[in-house]
């Protein structure tokens, strides 16, 4: 054995998880056999080599290779000359001919090297959390979460990266022709799925409006409604707690034409008798349901990014799918870093939920804070310039929503003097919205924008569609 090669080879019994020696065999059938560059570039990466030198040195290779360039041991050097093993690397890589053995020796090569990269990159993490245990006064909580996200990120890297051609991709839309469109719809706003259509996989919707104008118990219901359907649901409360949430959600789900508990009886813990009988009911309907919170506050993207995947496995687990993520609301979340302005934080945040929906193949709904433009408009619908303080949202969102509720409005204005003229007007005015929220989608990037109107229940904290009273009971929520 060469002394190079027993260099390598002491390496090895050194850490069981690197293997120079397959290494450096792989670098010298690259060099012997340039055609297999490219391929072998596709799936490995400098920092997948245990020798940071073969990982310079691969880097290089690949950089020429791109270029069209001739590889060998020669116009790689003026880049890693320097490194002190160099001298010793060259001269094997410089006899790579006379080593060179058949592709499947080479592809032996790569997917060793490929998996003790893994492996190292999941025992450095879980190291991490190890030492993070055994001192004291961190959260156990975030810590189980770091230890779950290194062994998830071992599945996801094992995962082969598909890349298809456009005629596949054709074959693919031609195919799904005639079949019903893959998305989340909630069911009980059906002028909401009509006016927004179905939520794709990869698309970000963003739902804004004013404090008061019903965001969060709109988007409580569309959950409600989604996860009755049969859609996983998870949904991010950084503004209320669970338990304020599930109150809410109790009075949704027992809210129908027919019969109702009024919201404030379950805030309040005042329910008895048929009312508790509903709510019993209700909270058995919810216990089947594929719909889970989390209301952690101060969540940054990352951390967000490590709950929705770990939940997703939990959910395939069962058998069920994840499909929505819905986050209550952007602008709380917690920037990656000190220091940044708000609108860098938006920018950064709602771009990340972006990327989260295309990498995980599901929707994110997400609601934001408007302008206070809006309060100096006569008209106060909003409209997307609304959100131009809150990064690049109204960019990165495949769908916006806006919010509206001119009752609510009104009721601010209501005229002292109730025996005065202006009184009987603002009366007229106020018997013609009351109970309706408007549902404004100025942007879709799948289908026609529009408007729609709804119902607004505030005493149950529901809202639905402006079917709601055709249908009777009307769609349940599973």
């Amino acid at each position: 054995m060469s002394g190079i090669h027993a260099q390598f080879a002491q390496a090895e019994s050194i850490n069981p998880l690197a293997n120079p020696e397959a290494e450096i065999s792989l670098l010298s059938d690259l060099i012997a056999s340039n055609k297999l560059i490219d391929p072998a570039a596709d799936k490995l990466r400098p920092v997948d080599f245990s020798v940071p030198l073969h990982g310079l040195v691969f880097g290089r290779m690949a950089e020429q290779a791109a270029k069209g360039k001739a590889v060998d041991a020669i116009t790689i050097a003026p880049s890693v000359q320097e490194d002190e093993g160099w001298p010793k690397l060259q001269r094997v890589l410089a006899a790579a001919h006379l080593n060179a053995g058949p592709p499947a020796r080479t592809k032996t090569y790569l997917e060793q090297i490929i998996d003790l990269a893994r492996r190292r990159r999941a025992v450095d993490g879980l190291q991490d959390v190890i030492h993070s245990l055994r001192t004291p006064g961190g959260e156990l909580d975030e810590l189980v979460v770091q230890a779950d996200e290194a062994v998830a990120e071992l599945a996801d890297e094992t995962a082969e990266i598909e890349q298809a051609s456009a005629g596949d991709h054709a074959q693919s839309v031609i195919e799904s022709f005639g079949k019903p469109i893959v998305g989340v719809r909630c069911g009980v706003i059906g002028s909401l799925d009509d006016v927004m259509g179905p939520l794709r996989p990869t698309e970000l919707a963003v739902g804004g409006g004013r404090p008061g104008m019903g965001k969060t118990a709109t988007v409580t219901s569309y959950a409600l409604g989604a996860a009755g359907l049969g859609h996983g649901v998870l949904m991010f409360s950084l503004e209320m707690s669970a338990d304020q949430l599930t109150r809410r959600i109790l009075a949704d789900m027992c809210h129908s034409p027919a019969n109702s508990v009024l919201y404030e009886r379950i805030r309040d813990g005042n329910v008895r008798g048929p009312e508790l009988d509903r709510v019993l009911a209700a909270k058995k309907r919810l216990d089947a349901l594929p719909f889970e919170i989390n209301d952690r506050g101060g969540l940054t993207l990352a951390m967000l990014n490590r709950r929705v995947r770990r939940h997703k496995r939990r959910l395939a687990a069962q058998g069920r799918k994840l499909d929505l993520v819905i986050v209550d609301y952007l602008q709380l979340m917690s920037p990656s870093r000190a220091g940044m302005s708000p609108y860098e934080s938006a920018t950064e945040i709602s771009k990340g939920l972006k990327m989260l929906a295309k990498q995980e193949h599901l929707a994110v709904f997400a609601l934001a804070q408007l302008s206070r433009d809006v309060e100096k408009r006569t008209d106060k619908r909003p409209i997307p310039s609304d959100l131009r303080d809150s990064g690049q949202i109204e960019q990165d969102a495949d769908v916006l929503l806006f919010l509206y509720r001119e009752e609510e409005y009104l009721r601010r204005s209501k005229p002292t003097d109730e025996y005065s003229p202006k009184y009987g007007e603002w009366r007229t005015d106020m018997d013609a919205v009351k109970g309706k929220i408007e549902f404004i989608v100025p942007k879709r990037r799948s289908g026609p924008t529009g408007e729609a109107v709804g119902y607004f229940f505030g005493e149950y904290a529901a809202v639905r569609g402006n079917d709601f009273y055709r249908l009777g009971e009307g769609p349940t929520h599973g």
